[in-house]
């Protein structure tokens, strides 16, 4: 009985010493994530609908705060809070590349990604972008600008890493990174730019204002919702392709702690 105990004790210190853990990851809870992404900004749009634009509240302060247009209601929040999110998720997808040795192209293209999502939260949050776009219009009175000035300024670069993470995930597009759901992504993406174009410019609804004989005012909000909708929605589907990337490679590595050191390896 004593030397049973004692074995066992042995087996208890062998183990803090050296544990193995590997690491699983099941696909269908990054479902109730998407449709729980989705079903906010469904929602979000139905209450700027229902509550600022019908009025169901007679107090302005209650109707901005659900006015999916401006950038200090919710939708700009959880747009910003599920930025924050993919670009936690790409730092997560970048040390585990770093921490296996992947191909350096590889975590450079990731730590790209990650940069640029993290800058991309911050900007969203602290509108950089539009006053940027201000600043270079007060700048160039002189200027005739087809939109708003942050697209002759801006748009280039978001252009440029637009381009280059397409193609770097379209390279990494396996049964993790769905190739369709990334093209609609940025499809998604590239009709919000284009309706922010339009709607910068002078007379950018004037056909329909003429075809439809609704006020401008009500295309511009309408058009404005879509494209708030689609920035949404286009990011929703990114987080899925980041997280089920995430748990690809989760699933194919074990957690490993020898002798107090941590360390993450590929599974043969």
């Amino acid at each position: 009985m004593k030397q049973s105990v004692a074995l066992s004790d042995q087996g208890r210190h062998r183990l803090l010493g050296s544990a193995v853990f590997p690491l699983g990851w099941r696909h269908r809870p990054l479902l109730f994530v998407f449709l729980g992404c989705l079903s906010i900004e469904i929602a979000l749009v139905v209450l700027d609908l229902a509550i600022n634009w019908f009025k169901w509240s007679e107090t302005g302060a209650i109707r901005r705060l659900f006015n999916i247009t401006r950038e200090d209601g919710l939708a700009s929040l959880f747009a910003v809070l599920q930025t924050v999110a993919v670009a936690v998720i790409l730092w997560l997808t970048w040390y585990l590349t770093q921490a296996t040795k992947a191909e350096k192209r590889n975590q450079t293209g990731w730590l790209i990604l990650a940069l640029f999502l993290s800058y991309i939260a911050i900007d969203d949050g602290a509108l950089v972008h539009e006053r940027i776009g201000t600043a270079f219009q007060q700048n160039n009175d002189g200027i005739s600008l087809l939109s708003y000035g942050w697209q002759y300024v801006m748009g280039p670069i978001f252009a440029l890493m637009g381009i280059f993470m397409f193609g770097f995930l379209w390279r990494q597009g396996n049964n993790a990174i769905r190739r369709d759901w990334l093209v609609i992504a940025f499809a998604c993406m590239a009709t919000a730019v284009l309706l922010d174009f339009v709607e910068g410019m002078e007379n950018g609804y004037q056909v329909l204002v003429n075809m439809t004989g609704w006020r401008t005012k009500s295309i511009t909000h309408f058009s404005k919702s879509f494209e708030e909708f689609l920035e949404m929605l286009g990011m929703s589907i990114l987080l899925l392709l980041f997280l089920r990337h995430l748990g690809y490679l989760i699933g194919q590595l074990e957690i490993r702690i020898v002798g107090g050191k941590f360390s993450v390896t590929k599974n043969k």
